[in-house]
């Protein structure tokens, strides 16, 4: 049985596991040439077996291993995954093993290093499986580590952002009262104005308009004419009465 080396290797390379009690040429085929760094010709040899033997778990995980080969990671994941309903012990190590390399590839490292667990509750002595696993868990650590800071981070700026809407909010407010007391001031010394202003108004108002004033004027002038000159005339006839009277007799 070959497997894939360690995550951290140069050129991690899967090869084909065959253990068919029967071997199948395609399967042959696709091991020699995913050997010989053919992942596109293997693929085709596998594609034809699994057709051939869909149920067989050894030909899917050949299969996945030209797919991870060819960096197909979520097809090859699928084909892994397949695998491990294998009875054999060490295929179903295998394929747990390889379906963690095929998701930490992807960057899915809480669900690789549960592949990993599971490899290592089937083989406790894979050395590979548990330094992937120390890896994986390193990567998961950081990956939540860095989503709690921008959470964090995020928080801090929501806070800000609240706390520059209150302030914000203050200030207007003040704005308002400001400009409240202003009016109201204004209001104030408006009514003192008016107050102030209302004497003169009210002699305004008793003042005779300037035309109406002229007016009785001239009356006036014309009224005393007419009496003037009815007095004179009575003075007039008084001093003719007394020319035509007889003289007094001073005997």
């Amino acid at each position: 049985m070959r497997r894939a080396t360690a995550i951290l290797a140069l050129v991690p390379w899967l090869f084909g596991f065959s253990i068919l009690e029967k071997r199948d040429p395609e399967v042959e085929a696709g091991n020699a040439a995913l050997k010989a760094g053919k992942a596109d010709d293997a693929l085709a040899h596998y594609d034809r077996a699994v057709k051939k033997l869909p149920a067989d778990s050894g030909a899917h995980y050949d299969r996945g291993a030209a797919l991870y080969a060819l960096s197909r990671f979520d097809e090859a994941g699928q084909e892994f995954l397949r695998a491990t309903d294998a009875k054999d012990p060490a295929l179903k190590e295998s394929a747990f093993y390889n379906l963690g390399n095929a998701l930490f590839k992807k960057e899915k490292f809480k669900e690789a290093v549960a592949a990993y667990t599971r490899a290592l509750g089937l083989r406790p002595d894979d050395k590979q499986a548990k330094w992937n696993l120390e890896i994986a868990l390193k990567k998961q650590k950081d990956e939540e580590d860095k989503k709690k800071q921008q959470q964090d981070q995020n928080k801090d700026d929501q806070n800000k952002d609240q706390k520059q809407s209150q302030q914000d909010q203050k200030d207007q407010q003040k704005k308002d009262d400001q400009q409240q007391k202003k009016d109201q001031k204004q209001a104030q010394n408006d009514q003192k104005k008016d107050q102030k202003d209302q004497p003169k108004k009210d002699q305004q108002q008793q003042k005779p308009p300037p035309q109406q004033d002229e007016r009785q004027q001239a009356e006036a002038v014309l009224d005393n004419l007419e009496r003037s000159a009815k007095d004179l005339e009575k003075e007039r006839a008084r001093v003719r009465a007394v020319r035509r009277a007889p003289p007094e007799r001073d005997w």
